[in-house]
């Protein structure tokens, strides 16, 4: 049975597609054409001669065929334009007008039937499409279609030549399997004991307890304050995932098992990470114990500040830190704990990991494209937070202006207004400045694999795999190389309160780079997970206020849709506009739909 392809033909098209198609990782794809694939075998770069022929309309619209820009493109066998499609030969760019009308004589099959074999294949003038003559049909082909793209996003850069793109073959990344999310039921006995042993719900959410400042730690408290609110985490740890008591007998045999090294450890005390003592992902556990205890007194977390001195040596003291910097040494010290602990290598973007990966790791798709001969390097990256710059020259960098144009620029009720209506920076603006293609300077030439030279290229960024959590992290401090001194950037940035990541994933940059015209190359396919797990939703507000070196950290939770400001032991009820207002540094947004992993072990019926 033949299938349709998966591809949109113009209203006003004559074609009339006859192609058998199949599946192709998801995807449909037509069989190809004996003629191309003959044609092809003539040369390895048989779309070479388009190099200079490719027009497109301004802005990166439409694709034509045009050897002089103000050629006016007419059948060489009878003269017309219209109203018949008009097709040039690849092989010596004769023009002649086709129609699938009956009756109507086709000069473009005549040309390919009077001329030697490699004369079948023409192109659209007017849409850059390939046509094979003989077999009166549209055809593809991934090099030509990788032509017309890369003409396309040179011309939206302002310029530049474009040729072929060979196809790159990244590693096929595991899938997650969807499993039905089912609650948990008490039976007779659990509800006895709840309702013999619970306590009535005060006005504050339980977990919601006050982290005491220590000595210039509210740079750590903020960001403890997002992670213990942080679902997935959470679960994690309450759910006793992380055992501290089983964790350090297990540490304790482990020892025993080498009484001299264990001598040894104990002797030199607990100074720095190596003797594999200190496990940050316990201290975790302790202080999700104690913050949801119920205790409403502030809490210290003093052991676990001690741990992580011992894990980073260099930021210990008691000087301000940055809470990024942080945030990102407090996942590496779980990190390599429990990768150490379970001796077996792991994933990072795979999810095969900690649960501090888990939770926060995705995966970034890069592509550096050389401008001579198209040729595309893909390499992917695990990440487990995205830095992004603020949009450049906007204006309304104080609170007065956030708050004056909360109503006409509003994030949730229309997320389609970018910076440039608002005059102010969006997270929504800095992700498309991420994922957008970008001309790296002549200091940024890279080695071009089949010029076998460094070429001038254009980069892009995007996201192959989204994390449960997406932590953003905005530059606010800049560097002057010029007058050696850094700064602190005080311009507002708007941030939604639901963010769709779906724009800015691969298989959404992919599709909008090369449209209808090529199918997803191999392990490039939709992931199914990232489709339906794209919506995300905002949870944790980190910011800063203050000067670079003097500055003071504050997190706004949203728990229970009501939204909650935790400055150190402090925690004060707040508005939903104050948040908005609020001078954003990381942003915590966790997806709406949650995916979890089926268990391999058998259960018992």
């Amino acid at each position: 049975m033949s299938l349709k392809p998966k591809f949109t033909i113009p209203s006003d098209s004559h074609y009339q597609v006859t192609v058998m198609s199949s599946k192709i990782n998801g995807q449909i794809s037509p069989q190809p054409c004996p003629h191309l694939a003959e044609f092809r075998l003539t040369s390895s770069k048989p779309f070479l001669s388009l190099h200079n022929c490719l027009r497109i309309k301004p802005p990166g619209g439409r694709a034509s065929l045009r050897r002089d820009p103000h050629e006016l493109p007419h059948c060489s066998a009878c003269g017309l334009s219209a109203p018949s499609r008009l097709y040039a030969c690849i092989a010596c760019a004769a023009v002649s007008c086709h129609s699938s009308s009956s009756g109507v004589p086709s000069h473009a099959t005549a040309h390919a039937a009077s001329m030697p074999p490699g004369h079948q294949i023409a192109i659209d003038v007017e849409r850059a499409e390939l046509f094979c003559c003989a077999c009166r049909d549209q055809v593809y082909d991934r090099d030509f279609d990788a032509v017309v793209v890369i003409a396309q996003t040179v011309a939206s850069l302002g310029g530049g030549e474009s040729t072929t793109i060979p196809t790159p073959h990244p590693e096929n990344l595991r899938k997650r399997r969807r499993v039905d999310y089912r609650p948990s039921t008490p039976d007779l006995r659990e509800r006895a004991l709840i309702g013999s042993c619970s306590a009535p719900i005060d006005d504050f959410p339980r977990g919601l307890r006050g982290l005491n400042n220590l000595g210039n730690t509210c740079f750590m408290n903020s960001v403890l304050q997002a992670l213990l609110h942080t679902p997935p985490l959470r679960n994690y740890f309450l759910s006793d995932k992380h055992n501290r008591y089983f964790c350090q007998k297990i540490n304790n045999v482990n020892d025993d098992d080498d009484s001299g090294t264990a001598t040894k450890k104990k002797n030199s005390g607990n100074s720095g990470n190596k003797n594999g003592r200190i496990c940050l992902a316990c201290d975790m556990d302790a202080m999700f114990s104690a913050v949801f205890s119920g205790d409403r007194s502030p809490y210290s977390p003093a052991k676990f500040l001690y741990s992580w001195w011992q894990h980073a040596a260099n930021l210990a003291s008691y000087e301000q830190q940055d809470a990024h910097e942080f945030f990102i040494s407090m996942l590496d010290g779980i990190h390599q704990k429990v990768d150490k602990d379970q001796r077996k290598p792991h994933s990072e973007g795979s999810g095969d990991c900690c649960i501090a990966h888990r939770v926060f790791s995705g995966i970034l798709r890069s592509d550096v494209t050389c401008m001579v001969c198209g040729f595309t390097s893909t390499t992917y990256d695990p990440c487990i937070d995205i830095s992004l710059d603020l949009e450049p020259n906007q204006v309304g960098s104080t609170k007065s202006a956030a708050v004056a144009s909360k109503h006409s620029c509003n994030g949730e009720a229309d997320r389609t207004n970018s910076s440039q209506n608002c005059g102010i920076s969006t997270l929504m603006g800095c992700l498309n400045r991420f994922t957008r293609a970008e001309k790296l300077g002549p200091d940024q030439k890279f080695f071009c694999q089949q010029c076998k030279v460094r070429q001038e290229s254009l980069k892009q960024m995007s996201i192959r795999k989204l994390p449960l959590v997406s932590c953003f992290h905005i530059k606010r401090f800049e560097h002057s190389s010029t007058r050696k001194m850094s700064k602190k950037v005080d311009r507002y940035l708007q941030f939604p309160f639901s963010l769709d990541m779906s724009p800015y994933l691969s298989s959404s940059i992919l599709r909008s780079r090369f449209g209808n015209r090529i199918f997803p190359f191999d392990g490039d396919e939709s992931d199914a997970s990232n489709d339906l797990c794209s919506e995300f939703e905002l949870f944790a507000v980190v910011t800063h206020s203050g000067k670079l070196d003097a500055g003071h950290y504050v997190t706004y939770l949203r728990l229970s849709n009501q939204w909650y400001k935790c400055d150190d032991a402090w925690v004060t009820q707040v508005d939903e506009n104050i948040v908005r207002a609020a001078q954003g540094y990381m942003m915590f947004y966790v997806q709406k739909m949650l995916y979890y992993k089926a268990t391999d072990k058998p259960v018992a019926s």
